[in-house]
């Protein structure tokens, strides 16, 4: 008797432990993330256009912002890329943040102020894909597209390119800049010097949602 209760115990224990087995392993299975479908929105709350200026000439860079992006024509879409190719924008000239009140005075006065009706950058993008973005910009009456790197993570995307504002006929708005802060901009050697290639950082995280 004692031996067919212990093969009856055993045989129970085998039984309850496989099913227990089973039935963790149904809890705990997380979705394939192949199989599910996402999509993407633009989201303005994350949009940031970082800009660098050099000065010197040692170049050193002097950064600032825009207070204020106005994107249209995005897209509810399964890519960060299709979400986005078809995007333009508007960005208002008054808003240059550099966080000193006087140089951004001087910006808008002396190289903005200096243009052909700029009050306002606008643009839109002509091509776009994971590596490589050709964006038509428009300043200084004049539209020139620029070829910016391209670099997607998840749902952030982020565009950069280094332009010569020589394309947009800037070059007098360059100097008219450099002679009011001409003691500013002096090296080590003396030499005061505005240069005319500027850094475009521009990045935006868009919103995600997976089913």
């Amino acid at each position: 008797m004692t031996y067919y209760r212990n093969a009856f115990l055993l045989s129970s224990i085998v039984v309850l432990a496989s099913c227990g087995g089973q039935h963790s392993h149904e809890e705990t299975s997380a979705p394939d993330p192949a199989q599910q479908t996402c999509t993407y929105t633009y989201n303005a709350d994350s949009s940031r256009v970082i800009w660098t200026a050099f000065k010197t000439t040692e170049k050193v860079g002097v950064s600032g912002t825009f207070n204020e992006v106005k994107v249209n024509g995005t897209q509810q879409a399964q890519s960060v890329v299709e979400a986005m190719q078809s995007a333009s924008f508007v960005i208002p000239v008054a808003g240059v943040n550099t966080t000193n009140p006087d140089r951004d005075k001087k910006i808008m006065e002396h190289f903005f102020g200096t243009m052909a009706s700029t009050t306002e950058l606008t643009g839109s993008v002509v091509s776009l894909d994971a590596t490589t973005a050709n964006v038509a910009i428009s300043m200084n009456g004049v539209t020139d597209t620029v070829k910016m790197d391209v670099v997607i993570t998840d749902s952030k995307i982020a565009l950069s390119a280094v332009i010569e504002l020589g394309n947009w006929s800037a070059q007098p708005s360059v100097d008219a800049l450099n002679k009011v802060c001409f003691d500013l901009h002096k090296g080590a050697d003396g030499v005061s010097k505005l240069w005319p290639e500027v850094k475009l950082e521009v990045s935006t995280t868009l919103n995600k949602a997976c089913q």
